[in-house]
Order: C-alpha cells, then sequence, then structure tokens
C-alpha cells in the first residue's frame, strides 16, 4: 500500500519504518520540514501540500502526526475525502477536534485509527487477554507510576508534559479496567512554575479504582501495577520494538479485539478534559458518554434553540399584550362596552342594510335587560367597507327603535355610534401577532428533521 505523511511529530518515525519494513511504501510527505530535516533517511519522499492529497488516487491511507492548527485542519478535511487515517494523538487536538473528527466518521464511514502503540505492545496484549478471561481472577485496583527525566533546568513538572504524558495511559488504565465515568486530578507540591507530583484517579460503578501518577525522575521511568485476586502484576515499561509492526498490520488488514477505535481516542480526550476540570474546581468530576452521531448533535441543538424560542415566545407574547392595551386605537368607553356586550359590530347586519341578523336579534334583547339594570351606553361599530355614514345612521336608527320597544329609556341618547378605527392598526397587529408565533411554529416544523436525520452508525 501507498501511505502519505501528514505532520512533523517525531511519533511518527516508528511508524515509517514499520511500514517500510512491512511492504509498504511512504510515496508523499506534507507539512513535516522539521521531520525531514532531522531525519534525512526520509529526505527523498516526495513532497506537496496536504491539499494536493484530497485527489492524489495513488495514495491509499495517510498517518497523521502533528498538533498544528494546519495538520487538524488536515485531518478533518482528508477524512471528509474519505482518506484513512492512522492519527497519532496529541493533546493540543483537544477534544473539540477528537468529536468534530467523530462526526465526520460517522457522515462518510471513514477509517479512522488512534495510534496509541501501548494496545499492541505484546506482554500488555497477553495481560488484558488473561484479565478478560478471569485467568488472574477479579482485578482490584489498576496504577501507572510514571517519572519523567527533566528536560530543562526546572525540576517541577508543567501541566503540557503532564497531560502529554497521561493521554496514552488513559487509554491503557480503559482498555483494561473499563469505561471509567468519574475523573479525579490532584496536584502536589504546587509552585507558580509547576507542580512535583500528578494525581490521576479514576472510578467507575463496578470497575475497579485505577490511579496514575508522574513525578520528574532522573530517567524515564514506566510502571504499571495490576492488583488482582492472586496477588499484584508487575510490568516495567516493556520492550515495544513489535508494537509499530502489530498496529500497521491492524490498520491495514482485519481488526483485533483489542484494535483501539476512534470513540476510545475521544473517551480519552474527555477523561483529560474532566481533569483539567477537577483541577479547576477541585472536586470529582462525573463524565457521561454518548453515542456522537449528526442525529445526536442536532437533537441537542434543537432542544437548546426550543427552550429559546420557549422564552423568546413569552416574551413576545407579553410585549404584544402590552403594546396591544397601551396603543389600542379604540377609546376607553367603547372597549368597556364590548367588555359588557354592548357593543354591536358590523357583522351583526345584513351585508349593506339595516337589518339585524337573527342572532344579533337575540343579542339586543339581552342588551336592553342591561341597559334598563344600569346608567351605561350601547355602542355601534360603523361601516368599514367601505365607510358609509348614510348606512350607519340608519343602523343606529333600528337599534335605537328595537331598545325604546323593548323598554330601555333614553335610548337615543344612549346608543352612540363608535369613532372609525384605524384599518392600519389593525394591519400592524395582525402582523405582530404572526411576527409572534411565526418563530415558534417554524422551529415545531425543523424538528420534522430529526425523522430523516441519519441514523447513528455502528462503532
Amino acid at each position: 500500500m501507498n501511505f502519505a505523511l501528514v505532520g512533523d511529530d517525531a511519533a511518527a518515525v516508528p511508524l515509517l519504518e514499520a511500514l517500510s519494513g512491512a511492504g509498504h511504501r511512504v510515496v508523499r510527505v506534507a507539512l513535516a520540514e522539521r521531520l525531514l530535516a532531522s531525519h534525512t533517511e526520509w529526505s527523498s519522499v516526495s513532497r506537496c501540500s496536504w491539499e494536493e492529497l484530497l485527489i492524489d488516487q495513488a495514495v491509499t491511507a495517510i498517518v497523521i502526526a502533528g498538533d498544528s492548527d494546519e495538520v487538524q485542519t488536515a485531518a478533518k478535511q482528508l477524512a471528509s475525502a474519505g482518506k484513512p487515517l492512522l492519527i497519532v494523538p496529541r493533546v493540543p487536538f483537544g477534544a473539540a477536534c477528537a468529536y468534530e473528527l467523530s462526526l465526520i466518521r460517522d457522515d462518510s464511514h471513514v477509517e479512522l485509527m488512534p495510534a496509541f502503540l501501548l494496545r499492541f505492545v505484546p506482554e500488555l496484549v497477553s495481560l488484558s487477554q488473561r484479565l478478560a478471561t478471569s485467568e488472574l481472577g477479579a482485578i482490584r485496583r489498576l496504577q501507572v507510576d510514571r517519572e519523567l527525566p527533566a528536560s530543562s533546568s526546572t525540576s517541577v513538572l508543567m501541566e503540557a508534559e503532564i497531560d502529554a504524558a497521561a493521554l496514552d495511559d488513559i487509554d491503557l488504565l480503559q482498555w483494561l479496567g473499563g469505561r471509567y465515568d468519574q475523573v479525579t486530578a490532584m496536584r502536589s507540591g504546587l509552585t507558580e512554575q509547576g507542580c512535583s507530583q500528578a494525581t490521576l484517579t479514576l472510578a467507575g460503578s463496578g470497575l475497579p479504582d485505577a490511579t496514575w501518577t508522574a513525578r520528574r525522575g532522573a530517567v524515564a521511568v514506566w510502571r504499571l501495577t495490576v492488583e488482582t485476586d492472586r496477588g499484584p502484576i508487575l510490568l516495567e515499561r516493556p520492550t515495544d520494538a513489535a508494537a509499530p509492526l502489530a498496529m500497521i498490520a491492524t490498520f491495514v488488514g482485519s481488526k483485533t479485539p483489542h484494535a483501539p477505535t476512534w470513540s476510545d481516542a475521544v473517551r480519552a480526550f474527555d477523561v483529560l478534559d474532566a481533569a483539567r476540570r477537577s483541577l479547576r474546581r477541585r472536586r470529582t468530576i462525573d463524565l457521561h458518554f454518548e453515542i456522537l452521531s449528526e442525529r445526536q448533535q442536532f437533537k441537542t441543538q434543537m432542544t437548546a434553540i426550543g427552550c429559546g424560542m420557549l422564552m423568546l415566545t413569552l416574551v413576545l407574547m407579553l410585549a404584544l399584550l402590552g403594546l396591544g392595551s397601551l396603543l389600542e386605537s379604540r377609546d376607553r368607553a367603547v372597549r368597556d362596552a364590548e367588555a359588557a356586550g354592548l357593543l354591536l359590530k358590523e357583522s351583526d347586519f345584513e351585508s349593506h342594510a339595516a337589518v339585524l341578523t337573527p342572532k344579533a336579534e337575540t343579542r339586543v334583547e339581552r342588551m336592553a335587560e342591561r341597559l334598563k339594570d344600569e346608567p351605561k351606553s350601547a355602542y355601534l361599530e360603523p361601516s368599514s367597507d367601505p365607510p358609509n355614514s348614510d348606512l350607519d345612521q340608519r343602523r343606529r336608527a333600528k337599534i335605537v327603535e328595537r331598545l325604546a320597544n323593548l323598554g330601555v329609556e333614553a335610548a337615543d341618547h344612549r346608543t352612540l355610534l363608535a369613532a372609525a378605527v384605524s384599518t392600519g392598526w389593525d394591519t400592524l397587529m395582525r402582523v405582530l401577532r404572526l411576527a409572534w408565533i411565526a418563530p415558534l411554529v417554524v422551529f415545531l416544523v425543523l424538528q420534522g428533521l430529526i425523522l430523516v436525520a441519519k441514523p447513528t452508525s455502528p462503532t
């Protein structure tokens, strides 16, 4: 197979050597100037921009080994183009980039594999198989201890090197112990520059406790302790010369049970993120893992938007009610008459005539009973299509006559013609009512997109 390299991380060198050892070829490199300068054996490989790899059909798969923004952008674009990627996880990638790559994987079904080399160390593979078959009994506790040599004059541990050292070990602990959902991080010997020891504790329901520690040392030390029912198992830094070859074989061939998936990388970044929050808040952080998909993201976003739309609708409703009461074009007497049932509208008359509808005749009788008991006035809504003062006067005369016949005193003085209502105001209020409810209606219609969103692909 023909491979390409994007990035200049030195961690890519063992993978490149493993590719050559397995009979594969590295045919192109991009964004790898520093790596090529320090490893001249690869300087003869053709250089290109990462954009060229998007359309290069000769390249079968790509190794991503770098932490710059450009490398991250290249990884996302290449994954979107369907190029299989073997990615060396680095802390600057962060949970956000890991999640984005996971969504791209679900959408394009591209192969993404994190280069967690510890998963391919023969001693650790054998140990995981023995633990999985309960050959060693139940696991009581897991612990990884690291000693990191100083790369400068400082004797304290910096947060960046703590995170970089922890990432692979977090995946190892979750591989051996299970999916942990509680994270507690602590620092000892804190100074302005760093700390003397870092501790990370992982816990979960029904899972063995897992602890990771790092301190400064003269030489690099890595030690795994597994306490089981049948006694402790101690494993010093195992030789990993065969690990890159095993990883390449798994990446290009059939997947083994211990092979990491991109979901494992996402969980490792999540734990690292939770450790930072634990330090800031000085408490244990609970993790809630969800299956990543475009559908899940869409539902999450629509839930947030829906809460905002409901609040906006409530605020607009209150504003509309307030505006309507403050700027009502009719006077107070007409509004009170309407509330009391003493307002006859244009719809109570036959079209273009001074004849009451049968239903309005019954209303006039009820109005007469009320006018006899209370010193109020009845109002008549003027015609509006088109305005006709002669028709309005004939209608008023008809009502006065009818009320007088029903025994209402001073019916002529107590039957008034209401002032014409501004059509512009009515139009404005109709527009405002539509503007109030339209956003919520549009949002509810968009909920139907959930039904056509892509289902979650299996991980």
